[in-house]
Protein backbone atom coordinates (compact mmCIF):
# COMPACT_ATOMS: atom_id res chain seq x y z
CA UNK A 1 0.00 0.00 0.00
CA UNK A 2 2.13 2.88 -0.97
CA UNK A 3 1.41 6.03 1.74
CA UNK A 4 1.86 10.21 1.05
CA UNK A 5 4.28 12.01 3.28
CA UNK A 6 1.48 14.97 3.64
CA UNK A 7 0.07 15.25 6.66
CA UNK A 8 -3.30 16.39 7.59
CA UNK A 9 -3.59 20.14 8.58
CA UNK A 10 -4.76 18.68 12.09
CA UNK A 11 -1.98 16.50 12.56
CA UNK A 12 0.36 19.37 11.62
CA UNK A 13 -0.65 21.88 13.87
CA UNK A 14 -1.09 19.21 16.88
CA UNK A 15 2.69 18.62 16.15
CA UNK A 16 3.73 22.38 15.98
CA UNK A 17 2.96 22.30 19.37
CA UNK A 18 0.96 24.75 21.51
CA UNK A 19 0.35 28.87 20.73
CA UNK A 20 3.77 30.72 20.79
CA UNK A 21 2.96 33.57 18.13
CA UNK A 22 0.34 34.29 16.11
CA UNK A 23 2.32 33.13 13.07
CA UNK A 24 3.81 30.60 12.17
CA UNK A 25 6.12 29.15 9.00
CA UNK A 26 5.33 25.89 7.14
CA UNK A 27 7.98 24.35 5.13
CA UNK A 28 7.16 21.65 2.08
CA UNK A 29 10.37 19.81 1.80
CA UNK A 30 11.52 17.33 -0.81
CA UNK A 31 13.43 14.67 0.10
CA UNK A 32 16.54 12.87 -1.99
CA UNK A 33 13.97 9.72 -3.00
CA UNK A 34 10.78 12.12 -3.83
CA UNK A 35 8.86 12.11 -0.58
CA UNK A 36 7.56 15.21 0.20
CA UNK A 37 7.09 16.18 4.03
CA UNK A 38 5.54 19.44 5.81
CA UNK A 39 6.72 20.46 9.05
CA UNK A 40 6.99 23.85 10.98
CA UNK A 41 10.71 23.89 10.77
CA UNK A 42 13.40 24.91 7.76
CA UNK A 43 14.35 21.61 5.48
CA UNK A 44 17.49 19.33 6.29
CA UNK A 45 20.74 18.55 5.13
CA UNK A 46 19.31 16.37 2.17
CA UNK A 47 15.96 17.68 1.72
CA UNK A 48 14.81 20.92 -0.72
CA UNK A 49 12.74 23.78 -0.26
CA UNK A 50 9.82 23.18 -2.24
CA UNK A 51 7.58 25.99 -0.62
CA UNK A 52 7.34 28.19 2.15
CA UNK A 53 3.93 29.43 4.01
CA UNK A 54 3.08 31.68 6.93
CA UNK A 55 -0.75 30.94 8.19
CA UNK A 56 -1.71 32.38 11.41
CA UNK A 57 -2.31 30.02 13.68
CA UNK A 58 -6.09 28.97 14.66
CA UNK A 59 -7.40 29.94 18.04
CA UNK A 60 -10.27 28.59 19.74
CA UNK A 61 -13.10 30.94 20.25
CA UNK A 62 -14.06 32.43 23.84
CA UNK A 63 -16.41 30.13 25.73
CA UNK A 64 -20.16 32.09 25.94
CA UNK A 65 -20.60 33.26 28.82
CA UNK A 66 -24.14 31.60 30.62
CA UNK A 67 -27.24 34.33 30.49
CA UNK A 68 -28.85 34.40 34.55
CA UNK A 69 -32.55 33.06 34.87
CA UNK A 70 -34.97 35.66 34.63
CA UNK A 71 -35.70 37.00 37.52
CA UNK A 72 -39.66 37.36 38.84
CA UNK A 73 -40.73 40.46 39.65
CA UNK A 74 -40.30 41.15 44.11
CA UNK A 75 -44.30 41.29 44.60
CA UNK A 76 -45.02 37.80 42.71
CA UNK A 77 -44.36 34.55 44.38
CA UNK A 78 -42.41 32.03 43.09
CA UNK A 79 -43.55 29.33 41.11
CA UNK A 80 -43.14 25.44 42.16
CA UNK A 81 -41.14 24.12 39.93
CA UNK A 82 -42.11 20.94 37.81
CA UNK A 83 -39.11 18.74 37.89
CA UNK A 84 -41.02 16.43 35.71
CA UNK A 85 -41.50 18.22 32.70
CA UNK A 86 -38.96 21.03 33.06
CA UNK A 87 -35.74 18.78 33.50
CA UNK A 88 -34.22 18.34 29.70
CA UNK A 89 -30.98 15.94 29.48
CA UNK A 90 -28.07 16.60 27.03
CA UNK A 91 -28.99 14.96 23.82
CA UNK A 92 -26.83 12.35 22.93
CA UNK A 93 -23.39 13.66 20.84
CA UNK A 94 -23.64 14.35 17.20
CA UNK A 95 -20.62 15.18 14.92
CA UNK A 96 -20.91 17.34 11.75
CA UNK A 97 -18.58 15.56 9.66
CA UNK A 98 -17.21 17.80 6.75
CA UNK A 99 -15.03 15.95 3.53
CA UNK A 100 -12.79 17.83 1.47
CA UNK A 101 -15.36 18.49 -1.29
CA UNK A 102 -17.61 20.58 1.42
CA UNK A 103 -20.05 17.64 1.66
CA UNK A 104 -21.59 17.34 5.00
CA UNK A 105 -22.97 13.88 6.69
CA UNK A 106 -24.10 13.56 10.64
CA UNK A 107 -22.61 11.00 12.73
CA UNK A 108 -23.75 9.87 16.35
CA UNK A 109 -20.33 8.12 16.45
CA UNK A 110 -16.84 10.27 15.95
CA UNK A 111 -15.58 8.20 12.36
CA UNK A 112 -14.00 10.44 10.16
CA UNK A 113 -13.57 8.78 6.92
CA UNK A 114 -10.18 9.04 4.62
CA UNK A 115 -9.91 8.76 1.18
CA UNK A 116 -7.34 9.08 -1.39
CA UNK A 117 -7.53 11.87 -3.70
CA UNK A 118 -5.75 12.24 -6.60
CA UNK A 119 -2.63 15.04 -6.92
CA UNK A 120 -4.68 15.57 -10.11
CA UNK A 121 -7.60 16.85 -8.55
CA UNK A 122 -5.83 18.79 -6.31
CA UNK A 123 -3.30 21.20 -8.96
CA UNK A 124 -0.12 19.15 -9.33
CA UNK A 125 1.17 18.94 -12.69
CA UNK A 126 1.95 15.51 -12.63
CA UNK A 127 1.98 13.43 -16.12
CA UNK A 128 2.54 9.75 -17.35
CA UNK A 129 1.66 6.82 -15.58
CA UNK A 130 2.32 8.20 -12.16
CA UNK A 131 -0.31 10.90 -12.53
CA UNK A 132 -3.30 8.20 -12.53
CA UNK A 133 -1.89 6.99 -9.23
CA UNK A 134 -0.33 8.73 -7.42
CA UNK A 135 -3.09 10.51 -4.35
CA UNK A 136 -2.99 12.63 -1.20
CA UNK A 137 -5.12 10.90 2.09
CA UNK A 138 -7.48 13.11 3.17
CA UNK A 139 -9.46 13.31 6.14
CA UNK A 140 -13.12 14.51 6.57
CA UNK A 141 -13.19 17.50 9.60
CA UNK A 142 -15.33 16.02 12.38
CA UNK A 143 -17.29 18.46 15.03
CA UNK A 144 -19.08 17.60 17.42
CA UNK A 145 -22.37 20.14 17.35
CA UNK A 146 -23.70 22.27 20.21
CA UNK A 147 -26.64 21.19 21.68
CA UNK A 148 -29.44 23.01 19.89
CA UNK A 149 -27.59 22.15 16.59
CA UNK A 150 -27.68 18.51 17.42
CA UNK A 151 -31.40 18.91 18.19
CA UNK A 152 -31.87 20.81 14.54
CA UNK A 153 -30.75 17.44 13.32
CA UNK A 154 -32.07 14.65 15.90
CA UNK A 155 -35.58 16.38 14.65
CA UNK A 156 -34.83 16.11 11.06
CA UNK A 157 -33.72 12.43 11.83
CA UNK A 158 -37.07 11.56 13.53
CA UNK A 159 -38.84 12.97 10.20
CA UNK A 160 -36.47 10.67 7.84
CA UNK A 161 -36.87 7.65 9.71
CA UNK A 162 -41.05 8.24 10.25
CA UNK A 163 -40.98 8.14 6.42
CA UNK A 164 -38.27 5.11 6.55
CA UNK A 165 -40.65 3.31 8.83
CA UNK A 166 -43.69 3.79 6.65
CA UNK A 167 -42.15 2.62 3.51
CA UNK A 168 -39.77 -0.16 4.93
CA UNK A 169 -40.24 -3.55 3.96
CA UNK A 170 -41.21 -7.10 5.89
CA UNK A 171 -37.11 -7.36 6.31
CA UNK A 172 -36.63 -4.28 7.80
CA UNK A 173 -39.80 -2.87 9.54
CA UNK A 174 -38.85 -3.86 13.14
CA UNK A 175 -35.40 -2.03 12.98
CA UNK A 176 -36.92 0.98 11.00
CA UNK A 177 -39.63 0.51 14.03
CA UNK A 178 -37.12 0.79 17.14
CA UNK A 179 -35.07 3.20 15.32
CA UNK A 180 -38.19 6.02 15.08
CA UNK A 181 -38.33 4.89 18.90
CA UNK A 182 -35.21 5.05 19.47
CA UNK A 183 -35.12 9.15 18.34
CA UNK A 184 -38.06 10.10 19.87
CA UNK A 185 -36.34 9.26 23.15
CA UNK A 186 -33.88 11.78 22.34
CA UNK A 187 -36.24 14.31 20.90
CA UNK A 188 -38.72 14.13 23.60
CA UNK A 189 -35.93 13.91 26.34
CA UNK A 190 -33.60 16.57 25.30
CA UNK A 191 -35.06 18.53 22.55
CA UNK A 192 -38.76 19.92 23.58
Amino acid sequence: MRTCGWPSLAILLIAVGPAAADDITVYRCKGGNGQVTVQDSPCGSGQTEVSRSSMTRPQDPPPKPAAPPPQPPDDEPLPAPDYASSVLLRPPPLYQCTDYDGDVRYSEDYDPANRCVPLAVLGYGLTGPQAATACRWVQESCLEMDDASACVQFKAKLKQARSDALHAFSDTAAFRKSEVQRLERIVNDSCR
